[in-house]
């Protein structure tokens, strides 16, 4: 409970509508999150390549018009900033994460800084270093939908003998 309310605190602003919000443990409908249905234009999609012990995910957001994404690049440690987490801590960046389009300085009202922002939809790459050790790796991407202040996340698979991703739908997703 305390991390969904660091979470819409990070996300409160006084021009923003109040939504009404679902506690972590109900059951959500992925195709409607947090009770409304996924917003117009939005969508994740995660692909990529497997190279001996290394992974490339190829990750796709589509921003809808008038949201925004945190990026990963932000220096500042925003709890819905864009991320990739692997469920095995063992799996490590093998490089740098790139954007494309690269992120724009926006203007993050909670905190009133610029702060690098996805405005657009946008191609997120980045490689990593994957044990022998490891079969499967599964991971998430997460990230919080701006100025809606919605969590969404998406699981993904990595079948490294058969070089397979396979991911799943866009769900609602409130960080632990």
């Amino acid at each position: 409970m305390v991390s969904l309310l660091l979470l819409l605190t990070a996300c409160g602003s006084t021009d923003r509508q109040a939504m009404p919000l679902k506690t972590k443990d109900a059951v959500a409908d992925p195709t409607e999150p947090l009770g409304q249905p996924l917003p117009e234009g939005f969508d994740i999609r995660v692909s990529g390549a497997v190279d001996g012990g290394q992974v490339l995910l190829d990750i796709e957001v589509d921003i809808p018009e008038g949201s925004y994404v945190i990026s990963a690049l932000s220096d500042r440690d925003y709890l819905g900033k864009f991320r990739v987490h692997w469920s095995d801590s063992l799996i490590t960046p093998a490089t740098h994460l790139t954007e494309s389009p690269v992120s724009m300085p926006g203007w993050e009202p909670w905190d009133q800084v610029y702060t690098p922002m996805l405005f657009h939809p946008t191609t997120i790459q980045q490689t990593w270093n994957v044990p022998n050790s490891i079969d499967t790796a599964s991971g998430e991407v997460f990230f919080v939908l701006e100025p809606q202040c919605v969590p969404f996340a998406m699981d993904f698979n990595v079948v490294m003998a058969k070089g397979a991703i396979s991911s799943g739908l866009v769900h609602p997703r409130y960080p632990d």
